[in-house]
């Protein structure tokens, strides 16, 4: 059955434009009409008064499993809040707490008009910790790609046959379905170069990305200089492993030279700007790449270095960062962030352009922007990045599917998952005794 979505502002992040407008989707996902046309027979009708109707959003990186997390990484630095805090977590997560986690997690992502996100998947306790990652994903159904965390140096670390081998593993499971299973080395300090360089050819062989941390903290590359005299991304460079595939995710603590390599690479930068704020881990040099470039998309980080998923309020942080690391008011403008959400964290998923034309897929979100923070709307470019937040995402669709109707997530009892997840995180703080 077709959905129309009636009387919105139609948002083209590609052209940066806006007219106002209706949308019907056909049976197959696909755009079926734009702008004004004849009511279709036995629609879904969406009410799209007072929203911005464009593509949605991409969570280019987050890690669902720390939704149990939220509140507990206050006030603390990186490698702190790694040892004090997360470490101490996963290694009590069981396979349920993983699964509600990241169910939980997705529920939250579409309610704030994410329509496809990378997760880059943590909790490798055993193969039913994985397993319980990707089946809440699969059953979700929001595309995705999953980037499978390693390291094969230090506490917990794998050898590279057992990490090619569980990568094989995950990658049979999910195909078919909606998730992508990619590389996803840690940290640069925690994996060898033969380990990188192993299972960059994977990659390759399978045309997905590689996909990891790097240049998040000073601390972290003072522990790859140690090691080797290198900075992480003329390590990545030096290995042969940088490049359009690679996504390099923070990226705060570039040297100018490291700049140049991922200009010179087309390596994709993923900016998390609220979890670097959280942790006091710096500015990344977002403008500056941006300018050069360097293809950048947007990633909320895990909730337990953000505390929330809520990729609308990321928007307006993302701007606003930018003005104060270049102290330029017109660093970025809200049609460059927007594309930055949307277009490039697309191209990180591995979805074809966002374009708001007909026969592309649907993947639309309408946005309320008439509301008392937003209104009078004199540019919905502006409204969306600097007054909207998740809340005020009214519908999501994504192919032929509505997730989100009127605000409530379609096909799941919200209430009773909270109540669910809220039980399994107390038990879980018990277990790793955290108070």
């Amino acid at each position: 059955m077709p959905i129309w979505i009636r009387g919105g502002t139609l948002v083209d992040v590609i052209n940066g434009t806006f007219a106002e407008g209706d949308v019907l989707v056909d049976d197959d996902g696909k755009i079926a009409a734009l702008g004004t046309f004849p009511a279709p027979e036995s629609a879904r009708i969406l009410e799209a008064g007072g929203c911005a109707v464009l593509h949605g959003l991409i969570n280019a990186h987050t890690h669902l499993s720390q939704t149990f997390m939220r509140g507990l990484g206050d006030d603390k630095k990186l490698l702190d809040w790694l040892k004090k805090v997360v470490w101490k977590l996963q290694a009590a997560m069981t396979p349920e707490d993983v699964y509600l986690a990241t169910l939980l997690g997705l529920v939250e992502n579409v309610s704030c008009g994410v329509v496809a996100l990378t997760e880059h998947h943590k909790i490798v306790n055993s193969p039913a910790h994985s397993d319980a990652a990707l089946r809440a994903y699969i059953e979700f159904g929001l595309p995705a790609l999953f980037a499978y965390g390693w390291n094969d140096i230090g506490d917990g670390a794998l050898c590279v046959d057992e990490i090619v081998t569980e990568m094989e593993r995950l990658r049979a499971m999910a195909n078919g379905t909606c998730v992508r299973v990619c590389v996803g080395p840690m940290v640069p300090w925690r994996c060898s170069d033969e380990a990188m360089a192993r299972t960059f050819a994977l990659a390759e062989d399978w045309d997905v990305p590689f996909h990891l941390h790097a240049a998040e903290t000073q601390d972290e590359i003072a522990l790859m200089i140690k090691r080797n005299g290198m900075r992480h991304i003329e390590w990545l460079a030096s290995l042969g492993v940088l490049s359009k595939r690679t996504q390099v995710v923070h990226g705060v603590w570039l040297s100018d030279d490291e700049m140049r390599l991922l200009q010179k690479s087309s390596a994709r930068l993923i900016h998390c700007p609220t979890s670097n704020m959280y942790l006091a881990s710096g500015m990344a040099r977002v403008s500056p790449l941006f300018w050069r470039g360097v293809p950048i998309a947007l990633g909320a980080d895990g909730s337990g270095s953000n505390n929330s998923q809520d990729m609308l309020e990321l928007l307006k942080i993302t701007a606003l960062l930018a003005k104060i690391e270049t102290m330029d008011a017109i660093a970025l403008l809200p049609r460059h962030i927007l594309h930055m959400a949307c277009v490039e964290g697309a191209a990180a998923v591995g979805l074809t352009a966002p374009e708001l034309t007909i026969g592309t897929e649907a993947r639309l979100i309408c946005v309320e922007i008439q509301t008392p923070r937003s209104a009078p709307v004199h540019n919905p470019f502006s409204a969306l990045v600097y007054n909207a937040s998740g809340a005020d995402v009214r519908h999501v669709i994504v192919g032929n599917r509505i997730f989100v109707r009127d605000r409530a997530v379609q096909g799941i009892d919200v209430q009773a998952l909270i109540a669910e997840c809220t039980r399994a995180a107390k038990a879980l703080l018990e277990r790793a005794g955290i108070r």
